[in-house]
């Protein structure tokens, strides 16, 4: 009703008021539309009380009112995603990918525990990032609630004057006021609303990223002490450092070329300049200036990039050192060394400062203000671009030098942070002691006795009572050898199945049968011979039995009944795999047929099981089960006054072109009847139904190939149409000469 409401409401925004119009409103699926958004047509295009002179505050109405549509259609999508949210489970940390490529022994990778690290700064960002955010809704929502009070101000006296009006005109324009009012209200009203979705769903996502954001933390913290940096790692750095300095070399190279090129060319003009003065050599000399020294700062920087580079290269050889030398006394020098470099970086950093990179970035708008004001023709647009590319390749040396010495920066600190806490060196004597004891608890536990079970066994001709012990070890290994058996004898019975339907010609329902009454013995084989290979005696589940008795007196009828309706369904093979079958209310394909129960998968994708019995007590309808065609129709409604004939011939020839359609039956065209609105025609076409046959599909390609083919035989197909007349008993003189009565 809303979704109908706001495109009425959109499409009266374009369209002049009258009184006396013929429309037809149809739903997305050609259903009418119901009478209250009719009766909301009615309300937008002749309000009962408004004054002739106030055609802008009735537009006014009408946007409030599209506007209060969409509003209240964002905040129940925005409610939707709140409560989807809500029940949604954070994820734990150890879903991580990071956590899970860390390996479940120490040492631990120290370029992984890095990463973990820039996670955990990217999640503290999103926290401040959701705070600032959280701040700014809350200022808005505190504007909306002075802007609410305001209105309601405005509301209260509105209702005043309708009390105080006189007069059908007074009482008309004030009825109009207090009407606008209260809009206006509900549009704030909304608008608060979904202000306070909006903070409810910031508000969740900043506790669950909190969540996450500490448990990291924490972790992140046992770790440190546990990081180690391989000699694999390390060489894969330096490879790193050596193929970056190989780029920057590279860009070096083609900087100092292009420098000298431009050197050269100026040397050539300063020549011809002697001989006489030439104006266009001037404007390229001037030109030529500004590259050369927008070239000797393109320079700088990349001598800056270098440098930093160095710095980076040194940085992770100390870091080495220091996390994987065994002398003491080296890894205080490394350390050192990382200090050193972290103050060396410090002192850098002031080349690469803020106010330069502004500027150059000034530069690059001035410039391209400048490109933008120059005609797109002729040799000084053409230089003004070169100038261009230069200060913008500038600007990238600069924010490239930036983010590589914060990242440095951050590095550094971060490693003499690490290396500043005491380290326990006897890691690996205190994992052994720890590694120790858990085997100690955990053969306590694997021999640990749940019961003891009295046996009687024959020996020398005489009964002798044995005591058995079941452990906890015996129990799992039962267990674990069960299942190990019961995987390999079901690879076997599914490599006999497959025997006995290629070479013995056996069915694939009959071959189903044997292989789970066959799997339902070994089963049983299996686990007795396991337990008695653990040593584990049937008497065990002596009381389990007769527990097991007294459930299957009282709960086994359905179930029994529904495995002998699977066996009765595999042998007589009224339904099989692969059949369409419709069955209380569903339909859909047969994709299994089990002893107990059948899975059919309906269309729409869902699988239902379906207790066997029930295809035995209830009806059944199968699609397919002597044959997969199936006869479909379609109803198509031509104007009174075309040419049935001509439609039946489009209607078929439709039919008999799409491929899917069987010609045998043949497509047939019925005069069907003559309906409200249209001559109803019915097409009556076959089709096989398969893998590749969707009959939905095929009907809509008829209905697009119908459509195409009547309009170019110029056939029309009607909508339903209603001329809705208005009579007005008593008008108002102001409505009167609007409409001109």
């Amino acid at each position: 009703m809303l979704r109908v409401s706001s495109i009425l409401v959109v499409l009266l925004l374009a369209m002049p008021l009258q009184i006396k119009w013929t429309h037809a409103l149809a739903l997305p699926n050609g259903e009418r539309s119901t009478g209250a958004a009719q009766e909301t047509v009615k309300t937008l295009v002749v309000p009962s009380e408004m004054p002739h002179e106030d055609g802008l505050q009735s537009s006014e109405r009408q946007l409030l009112l599209a506007r209060l549509a969409v509003l209240e259609s964002d905040k129940k999508k925005r409610l939707d995603e709140l409560d989807a949210l809500q029940k949604s489970a954070i994820p734990s940390i150890e879903s991580f990918p990071l956590i899970q490529a860390l390996g479940k022994k120490p040492p631990y990778s120290a370029l992984r525990v890095d990463a973990l690290r820039d996670e955990l700064d990217g999640q503290r960002d999103r926290l401040q990032s959701f705070a600032s955010s959280l701040a700014t809704r809350e200022l808005e929502k505190q504007e909306m609630q002075a802007q609410f009070k305001r209105n309601a101000e405005s509301v209260r006296l509105a209702n005043d004057k309708v009390g105080m009006a006189h007069g059908d005109v007074e009482v008309g324009r004030a009825k109009w006021e207090q009407e606008m009012s209260a809009l206006r209200q509900r549009v704030i009203e909304a608008e608060l609303g979904i202000r306070d979705v909006e903070q409810q769903w910031v508000q969740l996502q900043m506790g669950r990223l909190r969540a996450q954001h500490e448990a990291l933390q924490k972790y992140v913290k046992k770790l440190l002490l546990l990081q180690r940096l391989s000699a694999e790692e390390i060489e894969q750095q330096r490879a790193l450092m050596r193929e970056s300095r190989t780029k920057l070399m590279s860009e070096v190279d083609e900087a100092k070329a292009a420098k000298a090129q431009r050197v050269a060319e100026r040397e050539r003009l300063l020549k011809e300049s002697l001989s006489g003065v030439r104006p266009e050599n001037d404007v390229r000399l001037a030109h030529l200036g500004q590259a050369l020294e927008t070239d000797r700062a393109l320079l700088e920087g990349l001598g800056g990039l270098e440098i930093l580079l160095q710095l980076t290269t040194d940085s992770w050889e100390n870091r080495y050192l220091a996390l994987s030398s065994t002398d003491a006394d080296q890894r205080r020098l490394a350390q050192a060394s990382l200090a050193k470099l972290f103050d060396t970086l410090r002192n850098r950093k002031r080349f690469f400062s803020l106010d330069q990179r502004e500027i150059t970035r000034a530069e690059v708008s001035e410039q391209e203000t400048r490109i933008a004001n120059l005609p797109t023709v002729g040799g000084e647009h053409q230089r003004a671009r070169e100038l261009l590319d230069l200060l913008q390749r500038r600007a990238a040396i600069y924010d490239r030098s930036e983010l590589a010495a914060s990242r440095l920066e951050r590095q550094l600190g971060r490693w003499l942070t690490d290396l500043a806490e005491p380290q326990d060196r006897s890691f690996r004597a205190l994992f052994q002691q720890i590694g120790s004891q858990i085997g100690q608890w955990l053969r306590t536990l694997w021999e640990f006795e749940l019961f003891a079970v009295e046996d009687v066994s024959v020996v020398d001709g005489r009964k002798v009572p044995v005591s058995y012990g079941v452990t906890v070890g015996k129990s799992v290994g039962a267990v674990v050898l069960f299942v190990f058996g019961y995987r390999l004898l079901a690879s076997l019975v599914q490599l006999l199945q497959r025997v006995l339907v290629a070479r013995f010609g056996i069915e694939q329902q009959f071959s189903s049968v044997i292989r789970r009454w066959t799997m339902i013995f070994l089963a049983v084989v299996l686990a007795v011979l396991i337990l008695n290979l653990a040593r584990i005696p049937l008497t065990v589940f002596t009381f389990a039995g007769g527990a097991l008795a007294i459930g299957v007196g009282f709960g086994a009828q359905n179930i029994i009944k529904n495995v002998i309706s699977g066996i009765i369904m595999l042998f007589e093979r009224k339904v099989r795999v692969g059949d369409i079958i419709e069955l209380g209310g569903m339909t859909g394909h047969v994709t299994s047929i089990d002893l107990r129960a059948t899975t059919v998968r309906g269309f729409d994708g869902i699988e239902a099981l379906v207790p066997n019995s029930n295809f035995l007590e209830t009806q059944v309808v199968n699609w397919t089960y002597s044959n997969h065609q199936i006869r479909r129709e379609l109803k198509i409604g031509i104007a009174y006054g075309s040419d049935t004939r001509a439609a039946e011939l489009v209607l078929q020839n439709a039919a008999i072109s799409h491929p899917k359609v069987l010609e045998v039956p043949a497509p047939e065209v019925f005069f069907e009847d003559f309906a409200d609105s249209s001559l109803l025609m019915v097409l009556v076409f076959w089709v096989e139904l398969g893998p590749g046959g969707s009959t939905r599909r095929i009907g809509s390609d008829l209905r697009h190939d119908i459509y195409r083919r009547l309009a170019e035989a110029g056939i029309e197909i009607p909508f339903p149409q209603h001329e809705v007349h208005l009579v007005i008993d008593h008008p108002l003189p102001e409505i009167t000469g609007i409409i001109g009565l």
